[in-house]
């Protein structure tokens, strides 16, 4: 899948620490670039709520799970909701395996 610059939102780092996490149903995603798939996904405001990702990868398929939270030292946050992104680094290329939502198996 290939999508626009502003449909993609604004990249997000992973965080180390959430609090509250919930897993993302997976939506929209492209590939980046070899290896490196984009996952899109609706958030509060960035400054309250971090991302997450996992990845379970083999040679059929690969799964993965977007988690958000509110990070760590934040006391109250806004109803604001923004487009994310998250890039997550595959161990191989995509080539022919499926993306499916980790979530799912957990």
């Amino acid at each position: 899948m290939s999508y626009g610059e502003e449909l993609r939102g604004e990249v997000q780092e992973p965080v180390e620490v959430l609090f509250d996490r919930h897993y993302v149903r997976l939506g929209d995603y492209e590939v980046i670039d070899d290896g490196v798939l984009g996952f899109h996904f609706y958030v509060g405001n960035f400054d309250c709520d971090g991302v997450q990702h996992s990845v379970d990868e083999n040679e059929d398929e690969v799964a993965v799970a977007v988690i958000t939270g509110t990070r760590e030292g934040v006391d109250a946050c806004t109803d604001d909701a923004a487009l994310g992104s998250v890039d997550v680094q595959l161990d191989e290329d995509l080539g022919n395996r499926v993306v499916v939502d980790l979530r799912e198996r957990l």
